[in-house]
């Protein structure tokens, strides 16, 4: 039995933008305890696929190419949320409006041909293009971290390409590594 990948498809945050983000979180650290997400770890997904065989990380590495080839569009992250809320947050994210249909177009995109041509799940949630800041497991937030949030800025980008990224789960967090 070969080894399983977990894998996702994402959006990558390029290095500039990635620099202010990493300033941005580097300001809050000290105000709360929560697992923030470290800049290596920046990005959007578009799918989650889980863990799946290397024949089947081929085939979805070949279903990609011709969906990698899009329009550009600008994204812009300018608002702080949280799932399931931002009242009692497990996670803390960073949105915005601008590119998130095009983004949304991609993940559908992708989740269709993975369903006919891989006959992978076909994921039924509605896409929330966000980027995950950090993961929480008490969701009470200090006051000082709560008006910080408020001040974020805006971070925007031109998003020219996708990525097949892998996900090795390791005691200090996930080691992400690009495979498309």
């Amino acid at each position: 039995m070969s080894e399983l990948i977990r894998a996702f498809i994402a959006v990558k945050v390029p290095g500039n933008i990635a620099d202010s983000l990493e300033n941005f979180l580097t300001e809050l650290r000290p105000l709360s305890r929560i697992k923030w997400v470290r800049r290596n770890q920046f990005h959007i997904t578009l799918k989650f696929l889980g863990e799946l065989e290397p024949n089947i990380i081929r085939l979805v590495q070949d279903l990609l190419m011709p969906v990698k080839k899009f329009k550009p569009f600008t994204i812009e992250l300018n608002h702080i949320g949280g799932f399931p809320n931002l009242n009692a947050p497990r996670v803390l994210w960073l949105g915005g409006d601008k590119g998130s249909q095009e983004l949304a177009k991609l993940s559908r995109k992708i989740n269709d041909i993975l369903y006919s041509e891989a006959d992978l799940p076909l994921d039924d949630k509605k896409f929330r293009a966000h980027l995950t800041l950090a993961r929480l497991k008490d969701s009470n937030l200090p006051e000082e971290l709560v008006r910080k949030l408020g001040t974020v800025q805006n971070f925007s980008w031109l998003c020219d390409e996708l990525f097949l990224m892998r996900s090795e789960l390791t005691p200090g967090g996930p080691i992400y590594s690009q495979l498309l």
